[in-house]
């Protein structure tokens, strides 16, 4: 047999292990070896020559035949193979267990129906998709995102994910997106949409504001109530909904509009 070199043994490793990888096999005890030789040999340190043999004999073997239902891992394979899914390390996972001999619970098969259910439906473009008036919804939802802190999205962990996949089907990064996150990401920045789409003031009416000023008398800044009309808003400004309302000469940016003094 002809000496292999390193080069092509590496490249047979990595290929090798990307099939385990994707048959979901990435953690089986074959495969914790190949990835252990292929990190070996990406540092230039070779194997030893018991190492080498078991390596080309995986190599030769290639991945291990499924032993699960087999017309049900075809389904999982045609599923992976769907442009646009966002769950592949999740069928892959099931798929690992199938290839093992392995069942799914009751509730995993169910979930895992779902999804092939879901890729099936981005194959034939029959996916669910939000209407005009409720993409319209979306776009403001995420404009008026950045009103809400990082304290809290991080205790709001589902609704940051639905909104998350909300932008990413906006700009097309992603091919669809489900109606639970729809729901959760305009209910995840309720108030704030609320401003937005049911708005106090429009433009041209008048309002009050608070100013700061100086108290000629005094010489002390006090806080009064000023007169002004709006001329623009609502509008997201900083981490707020604000108007721009024109006071006097000077024109100001301010959530703090009222309609009594």
């Amino acid at each position: 047999m002809a000496r292999k070199s390193q080069a092509l043994r590496l490249e047979q490793a990595e290929t090798l292990l990307a099939a385990y990888d994707t048959a979901g096999l990435g953690a089986e005890y074959n495969a914790r070896f190949i990835r252990d030789m292929v990190s070996r040999l990406q540092r230039a340190k070779y194997p030893t020559k018991r190492q080498r043999d078991w390596l080309d004999g995986l190599i030769d073997e290639g991945i291990p035949a499924p032993k699960g239902d087999l017309v049900y891992i075809a389904a999982l394979d045609e599923a992976l193979a769907t442009e646009g899914i966002d769950f592949a390390e999740i069928l892959t996972d099931f798929r690992g267990k199938l290839a093992r001999g392995w069942d799914l619970s009751v509730k995993q098969k169910a979930w895992c129906d779902s999804l092939l259910e879901k890729a099936k439906s981005l194959r034939d473009g029959t996916f669910w998709r939000p209407d005009e008036e409720t993409t319209e919804r979306l776009k403001l939802a995420v404009e008026v995102a950045v009103c809400y802190n990082s304290m809290y999205w991080s205790t709001h962990g589902g609704m940051a994910k639905a909104l998350n996949n909300v932008r990413l089907w906006l700009t097309g990064e992603a091919k669809m997106v489900d109606e639970w996150s729809v729901k959760m990401a305009l209910k995840a920045v309720t108030g704030k949409l609320k401003l937005m789409e049911s708005p106090r003031f429009n433009v041209g009416d008048k309002c009050f504001v608070s100013r700061r000023v100086r108290n000629e008398k005094t010489g002390m800044q006090e806080t009064v109530s000023v007169f002004g009309i709006i001329i623009d808003g609502p509008k997201v400004g900083g981490r707020d909904i604000v108007y721009d309302i024109l006071v006097g000469a000077e024109v100001i940016s301010t959530s703090d509009a009222r309609k009594r003094r």
